[in-house]
């Protein structure tokens, strides 16, 4: 009994840093056996700043590619290409064995959020899937009222805890297309969150735009309660949009210092990587035939470039952010490349392809399964 009350007390307790660490380097799959030891350890995997300890950790990581390539046998010039998703296993990247994931996912997938899929019908008909936890969501529908003569076009979700109510959250912002104009509707974004205690959607009003902002790329990133997103306005000047998960209230910022190129094209070529360094909101960056790439951090309101990378004999484009002072790169050649910036190293993954997309499956406690009524 004393035991079990020593693990309870807080965490300044030393002991209790020290197993609060220990457990935190587990996997899932362990960290849910273990829940039987004791309450306290079963409430503390339940705990959102547990779980977040668990998901930064470096090797809590795999990696995740989308990637098309011309079919050298179909001569048919409109349906020669190939596209496979697959997930590397090994976490370490010594093995690059890959392994197919596209007869384990059924609909259209998007993310992984912090270790949950969507697999969506629609834009307004989600589930969820926590892959490590192989726990399922059939999330209600979302009855959204649009605007006449409009219809949901696209959507753009973000995932992540409120830190006032310790709920998780999933929001959803939708893009509407103007059937008159045959364009889409750019007065309005309906955007509503599902709670995951309640199982319902809230419709949080949307935001009106001074501009008409577009995604760039389907994922977000959840720091410290705040969903974020790289948005782009018609003029094609970049910019980020932020979503408090306590206050729900979305605020536009800018980004860093970095040349705006008004036109498609150029800007296309020049994508803001947004992703998480040493605990702070970061972007990596680089010119369309630069040798070396950026990485900026935001530190308080203000964003300061912290590295330059490079130069580099060849070009590559940074697609993400991987283990601390490692990122995945694409060739000019169209291979995948991990940098290692400690020992200035490359190593090929053995992928090549006319282009593809990299994304981090990150081992998760989410939970997504419904409490017992």
């Amino acid at each position: 009994m004393e035991r079990e009350r020593t693990v309870m007390t807080s965490y300044g307790d030393l002991f209790d840093d020290v197993i609060v660490e220990m457990l935190s380097r587990l996997p899932v799959k362990s960290l849910l056996r273990f829940r039987c030891v004791s309450k306290s350890w079963s409430s503390l995997v339940k705990d959102p700043s547990f779980i977040y300890k668990h998901i930064k950790r470096d090797d809590n990581m795999r990696l995740l590619i989308y990637c098309t390539y011309k079919n050298p046998y179909d001569t048919d010039p409109f349906n020669d290409l190939i596209t496979y998703f697959s997930i590397f296993p090994d976490k370490t990247l010594t093995d690059l064995h890959i392994q197919d994931l596209e007869r384990t996912m059924k609909g259209h997938i998007t993310g992984p959020y912090d270790g949950i899929f969507l697999l969506s019908e629609d834009n307004t008909h989600i589930n969820l899937w926590n892959v490590s936890m192989d726990e399922y969501r059939v999330v209600p529908g979302y009855n959204v009222r649009l605007p006449s003569d409009t219809r949901a076009h696209s959507s753009d979700y973000g995932l992540g805890v409120d830190p006032v109510t310790n709920d998780f959250k999933l929001v959803l912002v939708l893009t509407l297309w103007d059937e008159n104009k045959q364009w889409t509707h750019c007065e309005f974004s309906p955007a509503a969150v599902y709670n995951f205690t309640t199982n319902c959607w809230r419709d949080v009003g949307g935001f009106p735009m001074g501009y008409h902002y577009r995604f760039e790329g389907a994922d977000d990133i959840y720091l410290n309660g705040f969903c974020y997103w790289v948005v782009r306005r018609p003029d094609y000047y970049k910019e980020i949009l932020t979503f408090s998960m306590s206050d729900e209230v979305f605020r536009v910022i800018e980004g860093p210092n970095i040349p705006q190129f008004l036109n498609y094209y150029e800007s296309a070529m020049r994508p803001w990587m947004l992703g998480i360094y040493d605990d702070c909101l970061s972007i990596l960056y680089s010119e369309e035939i630069a040798h070396s790439f950026d990485l900026w951090m935001m530190k308080g309101e203000s964003w300061t470039k912290q590295f330059t990378f490079g130069p580099f004999i060849e070009i590559y484009q940074p697609l993400t952010f991987w283990r601390k002072g490692e990122f995945l790169l694409q060739s000019s050649d169209k291979r995948l490349v991990l940098y290692d910036s400690k020992y200035e190293e490359m190593m090929d993954l053995g992928i090549t392809g006319l282009w593809f997309s990299v994304n981090i499956l990150k081992e998760s406690l989410i939970t997504v399964r419904e409490e017992d009524t």
